[in-house]
């Protein structure tokens, strides 16, 4: 299943701090910071007599440290700015940044936005100091990605102790949707061609066999196709909501979706499968192969960020997937078959609302939809399948002349669609 959601725009953090860092200490004018030998900076003379102000300044202060640390390596010094009070925030940091490394994410901009609130008395008490939550605006790619960096908000929680600001937690902001990273520790596998995350070792390896798996079953049909597959497990399904943003209960059904990292449509964004364990975990060994070369095949064709009719998006990719293991049609069209037995052939192709989650019987439409995307390789060859598939992807609104190539019309291709599924339900 293929996630589209508006993108959004943020601002990339000033580039000049690795340098900085590279020679312990520089020293701009009298009216900028000076970054001391041991990561931490002093802030500016202009708004120490602004307690907002220099409380804003040193926060920055800690997220450039953290930065530059990410791009050098430096566990220590990102540890550095993470609140040591407390036993929660420093296996807070430790698991933030170890799960950073393990996704290969060298590079973490961020830009301090604003203060949100503050935490209150009891709080501050409690962890020694003016304690306050900002949002924070973050960037990141993974390592050897074409992609576009992934642009979110996340709600740090800050403690100011002195003449520093100290991290204490990061969550998700709300409304916005999570990085995986953010979570417990992950189990990372990559190889060349595919990157797995989960919460288990089990689970790790398994989601990593299936996405070395799709490569191969992808390449047997789109050999073009030379990009890279990536896969999150989140633990929980609140946590895989979290990473969504999505309504509670709205994947309940759903054994894995293809996304956007970050949820935008922009092209060359970065897409991962998110896979909800509790489902995925029912599946067989077909079952879980089937699901995770559908979803590869949304993210190695772009369908993640292109509003193109379901019907050949979802119909395409179970004929990739479902065209990679052998299952007798009874088993794999049961649904049509059911279907067109009880109340004859449909009408028209499914349309995008047949997919929705509230249609009822999902089942049906994928089935309906793969089994039009059969047809056509069927009657054309599986090339002109994948012709037609690309062309609907560049040209999503142009489904007459996608036809037209094929030397057919979509209302001519329905009637043969449909004589297909009649003969298919009279057998046996």
């Amino acid at each position: 299943m293929a996630g589209q959601q508006q993108s959004r725009t943020f601002a990339a953090l000033v580039a000049f701090l690795i340098a900085a860092s590279a020679v312990g200490w520089l020293v701009f004018d009298d009216n900028t910071d000076r970054l001391l030998s041991d990561g931490r900076s002093t802030p500016t003379q202009k708004v120490t007599d602004d307690p907002a102000a220099r409380r804003d300044a040193l926060a920055r202060d800690a997220l450039e440290r953290q930065a530059s640390a990410i791009s050098r390596g430096s566990q220590a010094t990102y540890l550095a700015a993470w609140d040591t009070s407390t036993v929660e925030s420093q296996q807070r940091g430790e698991t933030t940044y170890r799960n950073l490394r393990a996704l290969g994410v060298n590079s973490l901009d961020t830009r301090y936005v604003a203060a949100e609130a503050g935490l209150g008395p009891a709080e501050e008490r409690r962890l020694g100091g003016d304690a306050w939550q900002a949002a924070v605006e973050i960037t990141y790619s993974l390592r050897r990605s074409a992609s576009l960096p992934a642009r979110m908000t996340v709600s740090y929680t800050f403690v100011e102790r002195g003449d520093e600001v100290f991290i204490v937690d990061l969550q998700a902001a709300e409304e916005e949707r999570a990085p995986i990273w953010l979570f417990e520790r992950l189990v990372v596998r990559r190889s060349e061609r595919t990157v797995a995350a989960a919460t288990t070792t089990a689970d790790t390896e398994r989601i990593d066999h299936r996405l070395r798996q799709a490569v191969r079953d992808l390449q047997s049909v789109v050999p073009w196709w030379t990009g890279t597959l990536v896969a999150y497990a989140p633990r929980s399904t609140e946590q895989l909501e979290a990473i969504l943003a999505a309504t509670p209960g709205s994947y309940d059904k759903i054994a894995a979706v293809t996304t956007t990292v970050d949820g935008s449509d922009r092209p060359a964004s970065q897409v991962v499968i998110v896979v909800n364990a509790r489902v995925f975990d029912r599946l067989g060994p077909i079952g879980s192969r089937v699901v995770i070369t559908h979803e590869a095949t949304h993210a190695a064709t772009g369908a993640a960020v292109v509003e193109m009719p379901l019907w050949v998006a979802e119909g395409f990719a179970d004929y990739v997937g479902v065209g990679a293991v052998d299952v007798p049609i009874s088993v794999s069209a049961r649904a049509v078959i059911r279907d067109v037995r009880r109340n004859g052939a449909p009408a028209a192709l499914p349309d995008n609302e047949d997919f929705s989650a509230a249609s009822g019987d999902l089942e049906l439409a994928y089935e309906q939809a793969w089994l039009a995307n059969r047809l056509i390789a069927k009657m054309y060859g599986e090339r002109s399948l994948v012709r037609f598939y690309r062309f609907v992807v560049e040209r999503p609104d142009d489904l007459s002349s996608a036809f037209r190539q094929l030397g057919t019309s979509e209302e001519a291709f329905t009637q043969r669609w449909r004589r297909s599924l009649r003969a298919l339900a009279s057998q046996g």
